[in-house]
């Protein structure tokens, strides 16, 4: 648990490259002057607390407070050095270029990054009525090349930017301040040699606020270094070093808020592995407003992934829904130590609350992986799952949704009766599942509704009922004692309705052939014997003799069957009586109460005629090769 692992580590190089550009492109500096200030060749060699080397070869400031020491003084990163940008005035601030090169180590390759036409105009107490920045590129190892077309931003504060990164002395405060409006992204692009080619489109973000950070980013920077340098080593990391990494990272979610962003999407091209022309697309991406511990919804349209001659995986909206970090921050913040034996204890305490996810309009064609020569096929029309009432990392609310799952009936599909199936003119399956079920802690129950099975053309199976003596101890950290709490649930009631469109043609059919019978003659003994099972379970009750009545009637031939079995003891049945039922039917009998209710018409799915062959078939047959 105390390891961090390099990859993360390394690609943070980029963001931290970007994030410090970025910083710089709303940065003045401090004096005084009622003209044009213009100081160039600005050099700096690893600026303190980076691993970059900075240049910009101008900075211009129009009628602003500010000496040319305290510019140069800006790109260092020294403490203090950004403090009197504040109280930052001047007419305008201009930096036609700021570039950042970090030599990424170990025969990695050097990352560049170039800001360009940095400007912000009208500053005011260090709040700048406009922002823009024309453009900036990257270049890395490998061919990496980017391209960011312009940002741009009305009103910017640059003393809470600098609030919340912590890079001034005076930074303090929990009050959360707008940072930006009106932010703007125009799109750029994305190359990595002839692996990927990316576009990506525009953005747009209505506010962003913030509050200062309890470390500052120059402090956290230095933390990742040190991960990296000990990784490099080949030694743990410091479990200090986790736990303050751990402790900003949990501070970092709970100190800004935004509005929501939309994103124009992306559209990438290049090869698999095999070699192959690969294409990935999306529609519109919306993420939605952040809140204190709160990571949004993000939802993606459109998605296309083809590989050509292979296959390809589409889906109209892919959504992953809110997510909660605040019991998880506030596990952190009470914990007096954060090491491997914390989060091996308390990792259930760290888990985000998350609302679910869902997908529609799902086509895919791929190869099977697991069988050479098979693929998977079949469209799906929508899946959701929505979460909720998280107790310890569980959520105790659970709605599983599947509608529409087109599955082609092919010859290998061995578990299925294919050539009945097929001779009735059943050529797919039209899948539908979903369950729900709500723990309520009050009456220690779980309710459970709509456990559904929809086979479209074949039938319907729909479940619901009660589980009773449902304690906390579900929930609890320690197995044992979540086991014997699942074990000690009780069956309060259950309702099965079962809706028959032709799957029990099939089955006798089926079971007809095998056992040498006439379907109407199995029928009837397999009617038989559920009317003395029921009566060996129930025992020979009134009660019991009409429900055997009834499911006798339902296999029969009625298309409809709704049973429900409630227990006489309001505690339950547990599971000691039911496994007792396996061996002993008679140890339910007095127990339950059922009702069964059969109705509706008999439902056939008759054998289809098969089609005489067209003069195109003959000729395709006349001209098939022989057998051999």
């Amino acid at each position: 648990m105390t390891r961090i692992a390099s990859a993360p580590l390394g690609r943070l190089r980029p963001m931290r490259a970007l994030l410090l550009g970025s910083v710089f492109a709303g940065f003045a500096v401090t004096g005084a002057s009622a003209e044009t200030l213009s100081v160039t060749g600005i050099e700096i060699k690893g600026a303190t607390g980076t691993m970059y080397d900075i240049a910009v070869p101008t900075v211009e400031v129009v009628d602003g407070n500010i000496n040319e020491g305290a510019v140069r003084g800006l790109f260092t990163g020294a403490p203090g050095a950004l403090d009197a940008l504040a109280t930052l005035d001047a007419t305008s601030l201009s930096i036609p270029e700021l570039r950042m090169t970090s030599d990424l180590g170990e025969g990695a390759g050097t990352l560049v990054i170039t800001y360009r036409d940095i400007t912000l105009n009208n500053i005011a107490d260090g709040v700048a009525a406009s922002a823009h920045v024309g453009s900036a590129d990257l270049t890395g190892p490998e061919n990496l090349t980017a391209t960011f077309g312009e940002m741009s931003t009305s009103r910017f504060d640059l003393a809470s930017l600098l609030g919340f990164y912590g890079l001034t002395t005076a930074t303090a405060g929990t009050e959360m301040k707008e940072v930006y409006t009106d932010f703007k992204f125009s799109g750029g692009s994305l190359k990595g040699g002839d692996v990927v080619n990316c576009d990506f489109g525009a953005a747009e973000l209505g506010s962003f606020s913030a509050r200062p950070l309890k470390q500052s980013m120059t402090e956290i920077n230095a933390l990742v270094m040190e991960a990296e340098a000990a990784q490099k080593a080949g030694t743990d990391v410091a479990p200090e070093t986790v736990a303050k990494l751990v402790r900003f990272y949990a501070d970092m979610f709970t100190a800004f808020s935004s509005t929501p962003m939309t994103f124009e999407g992306f559209s990438c091209s290049g090869k698999d592995d095999k070699g192959n022309p690969l294409t990935v697309a999306s529609g519109p991406i919306t993420v939605g407003g952040f809140e204190p511990a709160i990571y949004p919804e993000i939802s993606l349209d459109d998605f296309d992934m083809t590989v050509e001659n292979d296959g390809f995986l589409k889906f109209g909206n892919f959504t992953w829904k809110q997510m909660d970090f605040t019991a998880a921050i506030a596990a952190i913040e009470a914990a007096t130590t954060l090491d491997e034996a914390y989060f091996t204890a308390n990792w259930r305490k760290l888990v985000p609350a998350l609302d679910g996810m869902s997908l529609t309009d799902l086509t895919i064609d791929v190869p099977d992986p697991e069988s050479s020569g098979k693929r998977i096929t079949g469209t799906l029309g929508a899946f959701d799952a929505t979460l909720g009432n998280y107790v310890n990392g569980i959520p105790a609310n659970i709605s599983l949704n599947l509608a529409n799952f087109i599955l082609p009936i092919t010859a290998d599909m061995t578990d299925l009766p294919v050539a009945d199936l097929l001779a009735r003119g059943i050529d797919k399956l039209d899948i539908s599942l979903g369950t729900k079920l709500a723990w309520d802690q009050a009456t220690q129950t779980i309710k459970v509704d709509d456990v559904l099975i929809d086979m479209g053309a074949l039938g319907r199976v729909n479940l619901s009922g009660t589980f009773g003596n449902a304690t906390q101890s579900l929930f609890a950290d320690n197995t044992d004692e979540a086991t014997m709490a699942a074990m000690l649930l009780t069956l309060r009631d259950v309702t099965i309705e079962i809706e028959d469109r032709g799957m029990s043609a099939l089955a006798f059919a089926a079971g007809a052939k095998d056992a040498g019978q006439s379907e109407a003659a199995f029928r009837t003994a397999v009617a038989g014997m559920a009317q003395g099972m029921t009566l060996a379970f129930l025992g020979n009750t009134t009660e019991a003799l009409t429900a055997a009545q009834q499911l006798g009637t339902f296999l029969s031939g009625a298309s409809h069957l709704k049973l429900t079995i409630t227990a006489k003891d309001e505690a339950g049945i547990g599971l000691a009586d039911l496994a007792a039922a396996e061996t002993n039917p008679a140890a339910l009998a007095g127990k339950l109460n059922v009702v069964a209710e059969a109705s509706g018409e008999p439902v056939e799915l008759p054998v289809l005629d098969t089609p005489a062959p067209s003069t195109q078939d003959e000729k395709r047959d006349l001209k098939a090769p022989a057998a051999q």
